[in-house]
């Protein structure tokens, strides 16, 4: 029944079938029926089989759900946590922004899995003329109704956008969630504008907390199906043709409340809690304003090429 809903996959990047198992699955049949798991609060708890390819060293999920699962389901997530995370989120992608300001100042930018619309937001502040793609019907829909911006709810590679339409493509924390992120690079290569901008921003599997964390590290989830370290990104975004590839950095943020939220996902501590830690509690909003600042290679590999 299980290998019904999977299907495995040779390397997303190399394209080769050789790999050692560096951990198995801790799921079961009843876990890949049900749709994703919250994308943002922690920790994710379950995982796939994670594998490290022989050849291009890249760590990724195999087998994986069917693609048009993944699809399905990231279709119907919702925007429960959108009340915790906003703040947080906003103060993040205007770094993002900034960023990305530093390396091209013209107009165009497209924001392939753009979630609620933060950093679209921002990049709008920049003055940069925006539009967003993203899966899930409801974070766009936020992201229209909040922010009014222009965002597509659908597949990124369906849409088949014309060639040279954009100066800049952002893809930030995308291509750990999607089967085959070297198409997604390439597709992404083919609508850029002759020197144009691609910024993209993963978990790093090679960072410290993972190392420290190790299977507990909770970017180790169901919906994570790439494992990426700063060379591996750094190789499959030279295998999708895009040159003077560098690595970046921008500044993240967390609030008190997201470190805290974890504890009410114990359902032995979530009755006497949720209560005093919800966002629109006095605590709840005392502690959404307590931000923590620290480098995104901290815990992530960012990466800045050109077409």
């Amino acid at each position: 029944m299980m290998d019904s809903l999977l299907e495995y996959r040779n390397c997303p990047n190399c394209g080769r079938n050789d790999f050692t198992v560096l951990f198995d699955s801790n799921m079961d049949n009843g876990d890949f029926q049900e749709g994703i798991e919250t994308v943002y609060m922690l920790p994710g708890g379950r995982y796939g089989r994670h594998v490290k390819c022989g050849y291009c060293e890249l760590i990724y999920v195999n087998p994986i759900e069917k693609a048009s699962k993944i699809n399905d389901d990231y279709a119907n997530r919702k925007s429960g946590d959108v009340s915790v995370i906003r703040r947080v989120r906003l103060r993040a992608t205007k770094s993002q922004a900034q960023l990305i300001k530093k390396y091209n100042n013209s107009t165009s930018l497209l924001d392939v899995g753009c979630g609620e619309g933060f950093f679209l937001f921002n990049a709008s502040k920049a003055g940069f003329i925006t539009k967003g793609v993203e899966l899930s019907q409801e974070a766009a829909a936020y992201a229209k109704r909040e922010f009014g911006l222009d965002v597509e709810a659908n597949p990124f590679e369906t849409l088949r956008f014309p060639e040279n339409s954009f100066d800049v493509v952002t893809l930030w924390q995308v291509l750990e969630h999607v089967p085959h992120p070297l198409a997604i690079l390439k597709e992404v290569n083919r609508i850029l504008k002759p020197g144009g901008l691609l910024a993209v921003s993963t978990p790093d599997i090679g960072g410290i907390p993972a190392k420290i964390f190790r299977k507990s590290w909770w970017n180790i989830r169901k919906i994570h199906v790439n494992q990426f370290t700063t060379k591996t990104l750094k190789d499959i975004v030279e295998n999708a043709g895009f040159k003077n590839v560098s690595c970046a950095c921008y500044r993240e943020s967390v609030s008190l409340l997201m470190l805290f939220m974890p504890v009410l996902k114990s359902p032995r501590l979530y009755r006497p809690l949720r209560g005093l830690l919800c966002p629109g509690s006095i605590l709840g909003r005392a502690m959404d304003k307590i931000m923590l600042a620290y480098p995104s290679r901290l815990d992530n590999a960012t990466m800045i090429g050109f077409k």
